[in-house]
């Protein structure tokens, strides 16, 4: 059975099992600001370094899988800083969604808002079974999604009609909803799954095995184009912290798994 090392560290760190890394984010909700994005694209780069690594596996440890960005942070810093941090998550979902190995996101708890986008940035999901949601509240924070993320979604929902009721009603899917869409590949006990997730990777790495470079530019062709288009002005990211709704958001968040 495929285990975590016990007693992981507190931050985002990688592990191995056999030729599979696992991304592990042990960091209470596992909200993104400069300092956790950085320890992403920093173990990211870990993994593209290590020719033996042939798939990523992302999971988090506790109630949250991801639950987005870290707003109380964001709300509270100037432009330049704004600026920084929107370029850096801009590197990473390029970096995660181009990534040249098969990426499955295991889902222990909520993929809330930003968490939600970068589990849908994965190639594919497993999810915790009758514990958390995957959720794009948007909506509901009255937050206007950027056009590149509204392409991302319709190119990575499994259909309009999900893509409309992420976007649109903000619907909170639960791990059997989620299933019956097709938003992940399988639902599994905490106990299995990393298990479950280990097995989808082999299963995308097939027999034969994948070739990185070919991966990484069928990916490109893909997604690159949006990604690349997606970087937001200096008036936007001012706009985009004015508009936080912080007492919504929480609220919303941190409802009870």
């Amino acid at each position: 059975m495929a285990s975590l090392a016990a007693n992981p560290p507190r931050g985002f760190h990688v592990q191995y099992i056999d030729d599979i890394a696992v991304l592990v984010l042990n960091n209470k909700e596992n909200r993104f600001n400069v300092n956790s994005v950085q320890q992403l694209l920093d173990a990211l780069d870990e993994v593209e370094r290590n020719d033996s690594a042939n798939a990523l596996v992302i999971t988090g440890i506790g109630k949250f899988f991801s639950n987005g960005l870290d707003l109380n942070w964001l709300s509270q810093q100037p432009p330049d800083v704004g600026l920084k941090f929107f370029g850096m998550l801009k590197e990473m979902n390029l970096k995660l969604a181009t990534f040249p190995v098969p990426t499955i996101a295991a889902l222990n708890g909520h993929a809330f808002a930003a968490g939600g986008i970068l589990a849908l940035l994965c190639d594919c999901r497993v999810m915790r079974t009758n514990k958390g949601w995957i959720c794009l509240p948007e909506v509901q924070l009255k937050l206007k999604f950027s056009t590149m993320m509204v392409d991302l979604i319709r190119l990575k929902a499994p259909s309009p009609q999900v893509a409309r009721d992420m976007m649109i009603f903000g619907k909170r899917y639960t791990s059997d909803e989620a299933l019956k869409v097709g938003l992940v590949e399988a639902v599994c006990e905490e106990s299995q799954l990393l298990d479950c997730a280990c097995k989808l990777a082999k299963q995308c790495i097939g027999k034969n095995g994948l070739d990185r470079a070919m991966l990484k530019t069928m990916k490109m062709d893909l997604y690159g184009t949006i990604l690349e288009n997606s970087a937001l002005k200096d008036e936007q990211v001012i706009q985009v912290a004015k508009e936080i709704n912080l007492d919504a958001y929480n609220k919303a968040s941190t409802s009870k798994l």
